[in-house]
């Protein structure tokens, strides 16, 4: 019987002989994950004539996808062949497979030659932005930050939010990702927090209606350029949200069920690219690891976090896992919807250097008298001339 170690110790031996044993092997196999390697150590053999045979018999008769991607593979690495290019153009147009796409793009982008910088940015200094962050952002150069966390306003849900309907909320906060992903590096990540909200119904005898928030993100985040990479699920206590059971627990009645909502969603996201993470990666190469201490789950248990500043403020936990487990020291971090700052203070106390876009005049107020200086600073007259020179670095465009 044939397995997939067997299947790799025999293609060790490269030679014809070989070759046909496998291609052999190939036709009597039912087992997927054999096929598959075995499709790998025939395309691992010497005689491209019998290669390219193999694959222009079978590949279009091939009835389990991931075997025919296996068979693409072998394709792009003899692509400098018009041969194996004519077929890999058969394969595509048969297919269509979002898989083999990015497997092309893949490899075409290690043929290029030169090395491209994953790391340095052009700005050096902590940077608030005033206004709509859709038009602000547009002062930021293409590809200068290196990881971006938000929690966008929640549909009519807060009086700062306010929207005509929920399709132009969703158009707003597109064109927003949209600016977020020109100006990320390549292959760096964007994470959002958001949920369900439910609109406030008009009357008693209407039914309320309660938006997918983060679903229909996530076709936005992939038309603005982003890859879905995890969902993070962060947990409050229970005596923290509002409390939808109550009628339930009272009448038990069926149909009537709605749970306390304890959980939002951070969805993790990376801007498409041509190359793994690894290449992101290894430009920190030399920098110190994070500690010991690790999430080990997408499940994090974090208390919510209230001020009378702002009605949803993020809890400061929050933010320093996202900076420790998607950025390193000195990196450009940005809040495309800063609020009161709270990411960008977090960012501050972590050695990151912070981007903050808001139009809410009283929150730019707290970031500037709250988040770039200090409050005992700000109570003493005889610190005036401290307080200036600390203010210096944050750039605020009108």
């Amino acid at each position: 019987m044939m397995t997939v170690e067997k299947a790799k110790k025999l293609a060790l031996n490269r030679s014809d002989e070989t070759l046909k044993l496998l291609i052999d092997y190939y036709h009597k196999e039912d087992k997927v994950e054999v096929r598959r390697e075995l499709v790998s150590s025939i395309g691992r053999q010497n005689n491209k004539d019998m290669i390219f045979k193999f694959l222009s018999d079978n590949m279009l008769k091939e009835p389990v996808t991931e075997v025919a991607i296996q068979m693409y593979r072998t394709i792009l690495y003899n692509y400098t062949d018009e041969r194996f290019k004519a077929l890999g153009d058969s394969l595509e147009q048969e297919y269509n497979n979002e898989v083999m796409k990015k497997m092309k793009r893949y490899y075409l982008f290690r043929k290029k030659r030169g090395q491209v910088d994953l790391r340095s940015s052009d700005i050096k200094e902590a940077m608030l932005l005033e206004g709509d962050s859709q038009y602000t952002l547009r002062e930021i150069n293409e590809g200068s930050i290196h990881l971006a966390f938000t929690s966008p306003p929640y549909y009519n849900a807060r009086d700062y939010s306010n929207y005509n309907s929920y399709k132009d909320y969703l158009e707003k906060m597109k064109k927003v990702f949209m600016e977020v992903n020109r100006v990320l590096i390549d292959g760096r990540f964007f994470l959002v927090n958001i949920s369900p909200v439910i609109a406030k119904r008009p009357g008693r005898e209407f039914e309320s209606i309660r938006y997918p928030i983060h679903f229909d993100f996530h076709q936005l985040l992939m038309e603005a350029g982003f890859n879905f990479v995890d969902e993070i699920i962060w947990v409050k206590p229970e005596a923290s949200v509002k409390n939808r059971i109550g009628g339930y627990q009272q009448n038990k009645k069926p149909l009537a069920y709605k749970p306390n909502t304890i959980t939002e969603s951070v969805l993790v996201y990376r801007k498409d690219c041509d190359f793994l993470l690894d290449k992101n990666i290894k430009a920190y190469n030399g920098e110190a690891n994070n500690g010991e201490e690790i999430d080990t789950t997408n499940v994090w248990y974090i208390s919510p976090k209230s001020t009378k500043d702002h009605p949803a403020v993020f809890p400061e936990k929050l933010c320093e896992k996202v900076l420790k487990y998607y950025s390193y020291k000195n990196d450009v971090v940005l809040d495309p919807f800063a609020g009161i700052g709270t990411f960008g203070k977090v960012a501050k106390t972590m050695n990151r250097i912070p981007v903050l876009c808001e139009m809410d005049e009283q929150y730019i107020n707290i970031i500037k008298n709250k988040i770039l200086i200090d409050d005992q600073e700000l109570n003493d007259k005889e610190q005036k001339h401290i307080i200036k020179e600390r203010l210096k670095p944050w750039i605020a465009l009108a």
